[in-house]
């Protein structure tokens, strides 16, 4: 029989699905419906009637976790949390879902090995691939002191930022296969690396790391406001800390 009150958690469909269906399998929570074949963006606990489960796209979660009241809970990356600005509070890293968020650029180009060698070698106006706008420009800024603010172009149009039509730099929203942008498209790349072997596999070198990023537990501050939802939340953060920390016991050398 299911309970009356709900919590809505929304789950990353994508690179971090398997590890987060694994986490909540090694916690005790059963899920039905979440297996990286399944084709529908729902899903459900079998063992826990106190969660509508939704599924979607990491990039979208912190948005939605924090407008209104739609979802209590998420799970995303950190990279995306700060990406978004979204009015969230982060509840628990989670230990996997590790990526660093790079700048890049292809490997011929000994001669640039820093962001400050790429603006001051730069004959023309700067082109850099990413799905990070707010990371890359808010970086940009960092960088130069504010002495320069990219422009930032989206395939429909420039958005209205400090940027001007005559900044040096130009951002240029990527929807995905960043690495392989440059030469033609870009001159560098800002984009999130677990490895590197998709950077060497398309000739490309780091130059610089902006972040380090990590899965997280997000929950929405007006959820968190709720006693019976607080409540809950802190159970479902108990539980799977208790996961994590079986997971590490398992990993130490001599653990049988």
């Amino acid at each position: 029989m299911q309970t009356e009150k709900m919590l809505n958690l929304l789950l990353p469909k994508g690179t971090i699905q398997s590890e987060t269906l694994e986490t909540f399998q090694r916690a005790g929570y059963d899920i039905d419906g979440y297996k990286s074949t399944d084709r529908s963006y729902r899903a459900n606990f079998t063992n826990e009637d106190a969660f509508q489960i939704k599924i979607s796209r990491p990039q979208e979660i912190p948005v939605y976790v924090g407008k209104d009241d739609f979802y209590d809970l998420g799970i995303t990356g950190q990279d995306w949390v700060e990406e978004t600005d979204a009015d969230v509070e982060e509840i628990l890293p989670l230990d996997y879902g590790f990526v660093s968020i790079v700048l890049a650029v292809r490997e011929e180009r000994s001669d640039i090995n820093s962001f400050m060698d790429l603006v001051n070698l730069a004959d023309r106006n700067i082109r850099i691939s990413t799905e990070y706008l707010n990371i890359a420009e808010k970086y940009i800024l960092e960088k130069t002191q504010n002495r320069i603010a990219p422009a930032i172009l989206t395939p429909w149009k420039r958005l209205n930022t400090l940027g001007s039509y005559q900044s040096p730099i130009t951002l240029m929203l990527s929807f995905g296969a960043t690495e392989g942008k440059p030469p033609e498209e870009a001159d560098a790349i800002i984009d999130n690396c677990s490895s590197a072997r998709t950077l060497k596999a398309n000739h490309l070198k780091i130059i610089e790391v902006l972040r380090e990023s990590e899965s997280t537990l997000i929950a929405n501050p007006k959820s968190l406001k709720e006693s019976w939802k607080r409540e809950k939340i802190e159970e479902l953060k108990q539980t799977l800390e208790k996961g994590l920390r079986r997971r590490r016991s398992q990993a130490l050398p001599g653990h049988i």
